[in-house]
């Protein structure tokens, strides 16, 4: 039983008006299951300044949430197993679980980056550019954006099948890389910094190959018995966005404290990213119709896996947020 961290007490209420929409108090407690990753700030902002109570205090809904550690891998086979309903993870994990029959939609963008996501060369590899990695090692965990930014990079410079990739977590790439017994990785946030902080050099930035984006998510058994539910964690993500944009000093101590890292960490994980949750083709179809391509063109998931079969933005258009 996995230990799950209360967000948010709830009551008893009246019916309750979003919108043109009204949603009317849940007949029997449920609790909401929200899967977070330390890197992200959405959620547990939302948690720290009361976002979620404010939205659900007075309907008999519990918001409950555990940092996976593992990250949107994780998160996304606890969702395969029913222990998690509604989260924040990247595109390529996404198209896995449902090329693998984990019917996970795609509901709205949540956080974005243009070039926060840094491939580094170890020190003293004398490695200043892509195209020198040809015959060496690079390490990234499998089944990740991250991983998506790597396959992309070593294409785009030509060398895809002249590049040993290795399955590492950041942790174990950074001492990997460090050893000496990689070439290079890619990092981002916290663990970019500690990269930087050994020596390694940046030679490249998914700013190469385009903005990377990591949506918001809910099991599909999940948002279909619960679309107000739905739309409403929606809308308390949208307002915490723009509440994080105008008090980042405040969200990078809020986070520092909850995820237990030194706030100079934390902000580089804030500034690595931007966050919107918006429907718009920039930050929903464009990228994650590009990272299925992707999938495809890899021989990674079905030639038959569609998007909208995936992709959902009814429970965005439900929740009346303003583009």
């Amino acid at each position: 039983m996995k230990k799950w961290r209360k967000l948010a007490a709830m009551g008893l209420t009246a019916a309750m008006v979003l919108g043109t929409t009204v949603f009317a108090k849940a007949e029997e407690d449920i609790t909401v299951h929200v899967g977070d990753q330390a890197a992200f700030f959405l959620v547990k902002t939302a948690v720290e300044k009361g976002f979620f109570e404010e939205e659900f205090a007075d309907d008999n809904i519990t918001i409950e949430s555990e940092i996976f550690a593992k990250m949107g891998p994780a998160i996304i086979e606890g969702m395969g197993a029913g222990d998690v309903d509604l989260s924040i993870v990247g595109g390529l994990p996404i198209v896995n679980a449902n090329n693998n029959g984990n019917e996970i939609k795609v509901l709205a963008s949540g956080n974005y980056s243009v070039d926060g996501f840094h491939l580094v060369a170890g020190p003293d590899t004398g490695v200043t550019s892509v195209d020198q990695l040809k015959g060496k090692s690079i390490g990234v965990a499998f089944g990740t954006a991250e991983h998506q930014i790597v396959l992309e990079l070593v294409e785009k410079y030509g060398i895809q099948d002249e590049v040993e990739i290795v399955n590492l977590s950041p942790a174990d790439a950074l001492a990997a890389i460090v050893k000496g017994d990689i070439t290079a990785a890619l990092f981002n946030s916290g663990s970019l910094l500690d990269a930087e902080n050994a020596g390694c050099e940046t030679i490249a930035t998914n700013e190469e190959v385009g903005l990377v984006v990591n949506y918001v998510i809910g099991r599909k058994a999940f948002v279909e018995e619960n679309p107000e539910i739905t739309s409403r964690f929606l809308k308390v993500l949208d307002k915490t966005a723009k509440w994080i944009d105008e008090n980042e000093d405040e969200t990078v101590a809020l986070a520092a404290q909850v995820i237990g890292d030194e706030e100079d960490n934390t902000r580089i994980s804030l500034e690595a990213r931007g966050r919107k949750v918006s429907i718009d083709d920039e930050f929903l179809a464009d990228p994650f119709g590009k990272t299925l391509q992707f999938a495809k063109d890899q021989g990674l998931v079905s030639e038959d896996l569609a998007y909208d079969s995936i992709v959902d933005t009814s429970y965005f258009e439900q929740a009346g947020i303003e583009e």
